[in-house]
């Protein structure tokens, strides 16, 4: 048993190598074999990578060449500067006179050039009434009585305190006379000759008062007669017989005179240049008729409600067959002087300062210098060297200079 013992250890011992040798074989493989997939793993992303970038270089260098012909589609980019030929848009300046924007117009009543109001310059009750509306009057016709019964009494007793107040002068001045000559003789003091003369210059001023009361008396009497100073026409009667009325109290209305006048409300972005502005009045009830007008005024103040000015102009030659009252239209026209509406694009600097390119008969082009009034949300109002017909570069002026030459595009090109 003894000498088994060692031989079973020696079978032990000669085991365990083997099996150690045979993991320590799989265990090398396993590492080659990760080790070659990490290689071929970082292989393979280098790759995609590579073709990554090829197809992006490819795409890019595609969309370069494929942008070329795109720019040419466009008319305001085609062309060369320095002088070669751009094709380029262009806006024709219109006649202001002869578009709808070069003319404002506004609606407004025609009336007189003079119209008043009538009262009495006196308190009393009306008796008696001799107009109509719409009656044409004469000077001196007379329009309204008032009841004369006062005003006759009145103007007797002033009349009667005349001839009073003169028969004590002519008393007074005698008596006067009488102690003058007394004084001559000494047979008078001469105060009792001083108080005849003080009485006499009394009896003077109230005479002279009790003639003025007689012409106020007198004046009253016919201030109860409301008569006109001239010709005239009945617009309005505001009392009636059996009234009683105050002093200055409105009767009547009527007109005088032969100017006739259209009245408006202009806005106040017109208020500071419609004095030179041209305009014209027309009437809806008589189609076709234009006749000319001017501005006689406009209020300095603009209505609280509407924030527009009362302007009146005033009708030359007008037609005879015109009423007051009538619907009038005055259509103002645009002086040159406010500018020209063109588009936003036709606006260009040059050293800060706005300009639009002027295309000439043969295609050449000259800067025009502009002031730019107003802008607008696709357009502007300028003021320049300008006039109606002028052609401006509306599309393209980024690439023009002074010696471009330009070929306008056609909508039928």
């Amino acid at each position: 048993m003894s000498q088994l013992l060692p031989l079973n250890q020696d079978s032990d011992s000669m085991t365990e190598p083997r099996e150690l040798a045979t993991s320590d074989v799989y265990d090398s493989k396993k590492s080659s074999l990760k080790s070659a997939g990490i290689i071929e793993s970082r292989w393979m992303r280098w790759g995609a990578a590579l073709m990554l970038l090829a197809l992006l270089a490819g795409s890019m260098l595609l969309s370069h060449k494929t942008a070329e012909p795109l720019g040419s589609l466009n008319p305001a980019l085609t062309g060369l500067q320095n002088g070669t030929d751009l094709l380029v848009r262009a806006y024709q300046i219109p006649d202001p006179s002869l578009t709808l924007s070069g003319q404002r117009s506004f609606s407004g009543t025609l009336q007189a050039r003079y119209q008043s109001l009538l009262g009495f310059r006196v308190a009393g009750k009306i008796v008696e009434r001799f107009v109509e509306v719409g009656q044409h009057v004469q000077k001196g016709q007379v329009l309204f009585r008032l009841d004369p019964t006062d005003f006759d009494l009145q103007l007797q007793v002033a009349q009667a305190d005349l001839a009073a107040a003169r028969s004590q002068l002519v008393q007074i001045e005698a008596e006067e006379r009488r102690l003058a000559d007394l004084i001559k003789t000494r047979s008078t003091s001469q105060s009792d000759h001083d108080l005849a003369v003080a009485a006499r210059d009394t009896a003077r001023s109230r005479l002279q008062a009790a003639s003025n009361r007689e012409t106020l008396a007198m004046n009253q009497r016919q201030y109860s007669e409301l008569t006109t100073d001239q010709d005239g026409l009945v617009t309005q009667l505001m009392a009636e017989v059996g009234q009683v009325i105050t002093p200055g109290q409105s009767v009547l209305q009527w007109v005088h005179g032969n100017e006739l006048e259209a009245a408006v409300s202009i806005p106040e972005s017109m208020q500071p240049s419609v004095h030179q502005s041209k305009a014209y009045v027309e009437f809806w009830s008589i189609p076709g008729v234009k006749v000319a007008c001017t501005l006689r005024e406009i209020s300095p103040i603009a209505d609280p409600s509407s924030r527009t000015y009362d302007a009146k102009f005033t009708l030359i030659d007008p037609p005879v067959d015109l009423a007051i009252g009538m619907s009038a239209n005055v259509v103002i026209e645009r002086r040159e002087d406010q500018g020209f509406s063109i588009p936003m694009g036709a606006i260009s600097q040059v050293a800060s300062s706005p300009i639009v390119w002027r295309v000439g008969d043969q295609g050449q082009v000259e800067s025009v210098s502009v002031e730019i009034l107003k802008y607008g949300s696709q357009s502007a109002t300028v003021r320049g060297d300008l006039r109606p017909g002028d052609l401006i570069v509306s599309a393209g002026v980024q690439r023009i200079d002074s010696q471009c030459r330009v070929r306008v595009w056609k909508d039928n090109q």
